[in-house]
């Protein structure tokens, strides 16, 4: 497979030229795929001679769905936390006055969910390889009290050397130790019990159920709760009953069994999971430059602690955008001498934009690429809202949904040849359709007001030339 992304990747980079249109120094390409908040594009970076991948979003589509709005908010703010061999990287924000245009890294390989469905299923030994990678981010993301909640084949990518990026991270949340969510997202196939019964549920607990699923589909090419009818299907993950096949290894059986435990209190962890026999049957990954250390464990000292009374704005939006409450209660407990984490998160974010390129925040537009000549637009304002992280009445469950709610089936595709099925997520906004052509970028790009990323949480170059060489 190496050799035919490399020969997919070869001519895509004769497809570029000067005729094509531009967003900064990334010549756009050819439509790679459509998801919940827009297109993505192949794209050429002429300053560094490689792919990447362009998000395209329509600011008033963005502007008509506040849901939909703090997803993109809150994945580009989780994923400037984040910087892992096995997740997806954003690279850059651009914009135009109509459109939002994301930069994010080029995975040649495509999904985890095509490369499955092209095989059927997968021997015990490659499977255990993608599996190493996932839980390596997985671990990665928990330390940093960041869970996923969308976990499923087709959130996880391949480069071209057919190693895994996590991605997308719209339905992410943070989440304080001990804390419980409520909101009830994800794709029903790969939801936890505990989600589909509405209950207060452990968003790390509910990764592990997810990654459990995901494991089993390497080995199966199949899911092991699956069914026509939501209810029907909900049913099965309620009872956490599946059919074990017998060819997959009994040490892997055991693996899977303490993942797909209905009781989330039993649950294995992702830290056993990687002391588990089956995992450590062949060397995991090892990556002696990230930080492995837990976010508290290494949030302490007096940087931490110390009171914080004039917070940066644009820190301050990432914050609201992370679910830790609006801005007048952040400012309050950002003040207080008392220790907190929203101080900790807080000096986690301004840590990122103090490493970004020193040039980045001066660039002029000399060679036309930082686009400010067509003027500024306001700054996007994050909406208040209460944090994700709540504790609350129980909300009405997925099982007690009915059929044609937000949670129904309807166009989900059944398993390829009685295998996998690509499965939506619940709760993601179908896109509006663009127009033929790439209008989204003729007005030429200014400089992001989301967030003001490139200029407050850009990666500077030798850290982003560090990441491409390892």
């Amino acid at each position: 497979m190496a050799a035919q992304v490399e020969s997919a990747t070869a001519d895509l980079h004769n497809e570029f030229n000067e005729t094509k249109p531009r967003v900064g120094p990334y010549i756009l390409g050819k439509t790679l795929g459509t998801g919940s908040t827009g297109k993505v594009k192949v794209a050429f970076n002429t300053e560094q001679s490689e792919l990447v991948a362009v998000k395209i979003v329509r600011k008033d589509f963005l502007d008509s769905k506040p849901n939909l709005r703090r997803k993109v908010q809150r994945e580009i703010a989780v994923m400037k936390l984040i910087e892992h061999p096995h997740v997806l990287r954003l690279i850059d924000v651009f914009e135009t006055s109509s459109h939002l245009f994301l930069v994010i890294e080029y995975a040649e390989g495509g999904e985890l969910f095509d490369y499955l469905v092209e095989r059927g299923k997968l021997e015990p030994e490659e499977a255990l390889r993608f599996f190493q990678q996932i839980i390596s981010g997985l671990d990665y993301c928990h330390r940093r009290l960041i869970c996923h909640r969308d976990l499923k084949p087709e959130n996880l990518l391949l480069d071209k050397d057919n190693n895994i990026k996590i991605a997308d991270f719209g339905m992410a949340s943070l989440i304080p130790p001990g804390s419980l969510l409520e909101t009830s997202c994800g794709s029903p196939h790969y939801a936890s019990p505990e989600i589909v019964m509405g209950d207060m549920y452990n968003g790390f607990k509910s990764d592990v159920w997810s990654c459990g699923v995901i494991l089993y589909a390497l080995l199966t090419g199949r899911l092991p709760f699956d069914d026509d009818n939501i209810q029907r299907l909900l049913n099965k993950v309620r009872t956490g009953i599946y059919h074990m096949p017998s060819e997959i290894p009994e040490e892997c059986q055991s693996l899977l069994r303490a993942m797909l435990t209905v009781e989330p209190e039993k649950r294995i962890t992702v830290e056993a999971i990687m002391r588990h026999p089956w995992f450590l049957s062949q060397d995991p990954p090892k990556y002696p430059d990230v930080d492995t250390d837990d976010l508290l464990n290494s949030a302490t000292g007096e940087l931490y602690s110390e009171a914080i009374t004039n917070p940066d704005p644009v820190i301050l939006q990432s914050l609201v955008a992370l679910g830790w409450g609006d801005e007048e209660s952040l400012r309050l407990v950002l003040a207080s001498s008392e220790p907190s984490l929203e101080r900790v998160f807080y000096r986690q974010l301004e840590i990122v934009s103090l490493r970004k390129d020193s040039t980045a925040a001066n660039e002029t537009s000399e060679d036309g690429h930082d686009g400010t000549s067509q003027g500024t637009t306001k700054p996007f304002v994050v909406p208040r809202e209460r944090p994700n992280i709540t504790v609350a009445p129980r909300r009405q469950s997925l099982h007690e949904r009915q059929p044609d709610s937000e949670t129904s089936t309807d166009g989900l595709q059944r398993p390829l040849s009685g295998r996998l099925g690509r499965k939506q997520t619940v709760g993601a906004e179908h896109p509006q359709q663009e127009e033929e052509g790439d209008k989204e970028a003729s007005e030429g790009p200014q400089q992001s007001w989301f967030f003001n990323l490139r200029n407050y949480f850009r990666l500077d170059s030798s850290r982003a030339r560090k990441h491409r060489a390892s």
